[in-house]
């Protein structure tokens, strides 16, 4: 049988006659012990139920739990109404009865509300009433009604793992109304039997701990009606373990609500698997991690580039995080690109250096040897000297080519062929092939669903056909084929490109591509712009000019150079801003804003956010000094806020961790969920003056991630842990 905790709900009608004798009385009628007290209890039933001989009631009390009454007296013609007869200790508080009387505590659990006549002192909640607080031969009434609606909770599992042994800690039940009181059967201690808040729209439950072992039920009710938008919190060892339920329509009289909880539970702890070695260093020099992110292949090896210090690439084992291969890309070290890998970690791609050292290396995943480098000389120069630049770029991989965008002299986008590391063919900007797009690339390109390959510029955003990169039919004499670009969306502001990156999405069933560009006014003050574009495929380069399908501005931003987007569990855009103070925003297609969420403290958000299996949003928050955040929050599409699930300072995370002199850690960088849901961090370490720097990865684990949102087509940067840039 399955565990689960059942919750019924009731509509508790009034009315009725208790009797309460005196003890003395009690004790000479029926030989009881002083310290007890026997009751004669009327109790009605609606018009259309009857009592009958041998029926018996019980009775909630703090003392004796479940105490039974007999029915002792009924009168012909006057069915609805009998008397019942039977004890609890004295001073007890009685928290409801139930009918009819079982040992094992009411398995029906009948609703009924309590009549208490006015003017009668009953203790500090009305909800629970002492019968030592009444006078002689005052009246107490029980009407019991039909069991309304009910709600029933089943445990399968807790974040994938069968709950035998798993603790119970306590159910809290939020309304639209005041409620009166929680009481449950089923329970060994009385003292967890009620929780009454009567005025409040708030009861919780405390279930002391009881062990979810096969068979275990417990049941309550309240003294109010399901609603849709009540909600359901249940707790499990000790808070380790929460979820939280919303009831999306009313339940009426007589209806069963089952819900499951399963998938939605999550631990709300963060924890810190390991921190890497420090890479890059030079014997005392600094390193440093800025805008570098992991690629991360299906096995959990990473994958990484640094901004500052050595030149290399990294393989990074996933047990520990220790140093599986290091290979020197062969560029001048300063350099913010990211590599990416094939799923399998057979090869990594990585490019990187400015001032005219850019190049491109693919390299074996086993072992790190190089297979080819595409340097410098072979990037399109337009008849001059190339120098290409990479700044946040990471290349995309296809089935026959990588492709690769640069922001240096005649910046372009070429097709790589994976196998010989030969230039395949670059996009031009004119008929005759002698020119490179406006603006270069300025941030990695995408790979729709659609087969467009797509970049933003400083004049927009443009796209080119894959298959004509990949086979191109137009040759130039002096610098080879050429792609004419098959659409540019221009936007024409006074611009600084964010450098962010860039989503795809689908947009009422067309492929669209969304990129952040900044916009500066005449006073200085720095304007956001999310655009987007749907995009037509299989355009064979006509210099199509298109219009944007959205352009939303968000007005005085802090200057963004990092960031980025995603594409949330309902269409919309995650926007990072980067700081004024630090948040997020999520924008739908037509531009309306579904959520907003800012982070505590005026931390900026320093990178692109990602999107997990539960739909959460993983946010990098950077605070000057060190004082670092990783935040996970759960959209609210209602109410247009973000709830947090749960967050950590990073540099808690990292005490204890041997760093030498360095004891805090910074991260300017872009989250990475590995296929497996472990979180991927670049950060710098450093010690209290700053002076010393130390690039290093952190992996992170989150009880309910289990991997990338497998419904978003753009869950994280790079749409993937490999980055190959491909929409899903």
């Amino acid at each position: 049988m399955k565990r689960l905790v059942i919750l019924a709900l009731a509509m508790l009608a009034v009315a009725v006659s208790c009797k309460k004798q005196s003890e003395k009385e009690k004790d000479n009628q029926n030989g009881q012990a002083e310290s007890g007290v026997t009751l004669q209890l009327w109790a009605r039933t609606p018009a259309d139920l009857v009592w009958h001989n041998g029926d018996a009631i019980g009775l909630y009390t703090s003392d004796d739990f479940n105490s039974r009454f007999e029915l002792d007296y009924l009168e012909a013609g006057k069915e609805d109404r009998a008397r019942f007869n039977g004890k609890i200790t004295r001073d007890a508080a009685v928290f409801g009865a139930y009918f009819p009387f079982d040992t094992d505590a009411g398995e029906r659990l009948d609703a009924l509300r309590l009549s208490i006549p006015e003017g009668v002192k009953y203790g500090d909640e009305p909800a629970r009433f002492d019968l030592a607080s009444y006078q002689d031969g005052e009246a107490i009434a029980f009407t019991f009604v039909p069991k309304l609606a009910t709600v029933k909770l089943v445990f399968d599992k807790v974040s994938g793992t069968p709950i035998d042994g798993i603790d119970l800690k306590d159910i809290t039940i939020t309304g639209q109304r005041n409620m009166v009181g929680l009481y449950s059967a089923n329970l060994i201690q009385p003292s967890q039997m009620l929780s009454a808040l009567n005025g409040s729209n708030v009861l919780s439950f405390d279930m002391n701990g009881q062990t979810m072992t096969e068979g275990l039920e417990v049941k309550a009710s309240i003294a109010a009606m399901w609603k849709g938008g009540d909600k359901i919190s249940v707790s499990l060892n000790e808070g380790e373990y929460t979820t939280e339920l919303t009831l999306a329509n009313s339940i009426g009289e007589g209806e069963e609500l089952e819900l499951t909880v399963s998938a939605t539970v999550f631990n709300p702890v963060i924890t810190l698997d390991w921190v890497s070695p420090a890479l890059g260093l030079k014997s005392a020099e600094a390193s440093e991690m800025r805008s570098n992110y992991p690629a991360v292949d299906d096995a959990g090896n990473v994958y990484v580039q640094i901004s500052k210090g050595d030149a290399k690439l990294y393989k990074l084992k996933p047990a520990d995080g220790s140093v599986a291969w290091s290979v020197d890309m062969g560029y001048t070290p300063e350099n913010n690109a990211s590599p990416s890998c094939e799923a399998d970690g057979s090869v990594v791609y990585a490019l990187g250096g400015s001032s005219g050292s850019g190049r491109v290396m693919a390299v074996n995943g086993s072992d790190g040897l190089v297979k080819w480098t595409f340097g410098p000389d072979k990037f399109f120069g337009n008849g001059s000297t190339p120098a290409p630049n990479f700044n946040q770029v990471t290349p995309a991989i296809g089935e026959t080519c990588i492709y690769v965008g640069n922001a240096g002299t005649a910046g372009t986008v070429l097709a790589i062929d994976k196998t010989t590391g030969e230039r395949v063919a670059y996009v031009s900007d004119t008929t005759d092939g002698i020119g490179g797009p406006a603006g270069g690339a300025q941030s990695g390109v995408g790979i729709t669903a659609g087969g467009e390959v797509a970049w933003v510029a400083n004049y927009g955003i443009f796209t080119a056909d894959k298959a004509l990169l990949d086979a191109p039919v137009s040759i130039h004499d002096t610098y080879g084929a050429f792609v004419p670009w098959a659409q540019h969306f221009y936007h024409g502001w006074q611009y600084k490109s964010s450098r962010s990156g860039i989503a795809c999405s689908k947009i009422d069933g067309v492929d669209a591509v969304w990129a952040t560009v900044m916009e500066q006014t005449t006073s200085g003050q720095w304007n956001l712009h999310v655009i987007c574009s749907k995009v037509e495929s299989g355009k064979q380069g006509d210099y199509t000019k298109g219009k944007f399908t959205l352009d939303k501005k968000i007005e005085n931003v802090t200057n963004q150079d990092q960031g980025g987007i995603v594409i949330g569990p309902q269409g919309e855009a995650v926007v990072a801003l980067k700081g004024t103070p630090g948040s997020i925003k999520g924008i739908m297609p037509n531009g309306d804003v579904a959520y907003s969420y800012t982070l505590p403290g005026g931390k900026d958000v320093t990178g692109a956010c990602a999107v997990d299996n539960n739909g959460f949003i993983h946010i990098i928050g950077d605070e000057s000094g060190g004082a670092d955040y990783y935040a996970i929050v759960r959209p609210d599409y209602v109410n247009g806020t973000c709830e947090p699930v749960a967050v950590a300072d990073l540099n808690v995370l990292v005490k204890g961790v041997d760093m030498g002199t360095c004891d805090r850690v910074r991260a300017w960088t872009s989250v990475v969920l590995g296929k497996d849901g472990k979180m991927y961090i670049g950060v710098t370490a450093k010690d209290e003056s700053g002076n010393t720097k130390q690039a290093r990865v952190m992996r992170l684990s989150f009880k309910s991630t289990k991997g990338p949102s497998s419904v978003s087509p753009w869950p994280q940067r790079g749409a993937d842990a490999c980055h190959s840039g491909n929409q899903k």
